[in-house]
């Protein structure tokens, strides 16, 4: 196996596990009415931007296709997820709104890259 398609394959892994940070965190803490704790959504947040940038370009150094429309939005709500996050934080983790919208727009973002082709 080449080393490139090594590192996109550990990328990959990485995302799914920042990924399993948001949702998971969302889905364990969803029947909580106040004290959400935002600090793996906020590590899920930063691993999901950071890989799926890093993903990006191994796919286009190797010349794997890359659907730019779909990379656009996926990074929108990638950052929208990260924006509720952190100003769910600094709320204190009372705002159920904001941990919903983190959390729904995540899932959101799971469904874009399965279903966009």
């Amino acid at each position: 196996m080449e080393p490139l398609e090594i590192l996109r394959l550990a990328l990959l892994v990485t995302h799914i596990v920042g990924l399993s940070a948001i949702i998971g965190s969302f889905i364990l803490q969803m029947p909580h009415r106040t004290g959400l704790d935002f600090s793996a959504m906020l590590v899920g947040s930063i691993v999901q931007l950071a890989s799926g940038f890093a993903l990006i370009a191994v796919r286009k150094v190797t010349d794997l296709p890359v659907i730019d429309e779909k990379m656009g939005v996926k990074l929108v709500l990638a950052v929208l997820v990260l924006v509720a996050v952190l100003v769910g934080r600094r709320g204190g983790g009372r705002s159920r709104a904001l941990f919903f919208a983190a959390g729904v727009t995540a899932i959101v973002n799971v469904v874009v890259a399965v279903f966009w082709r």
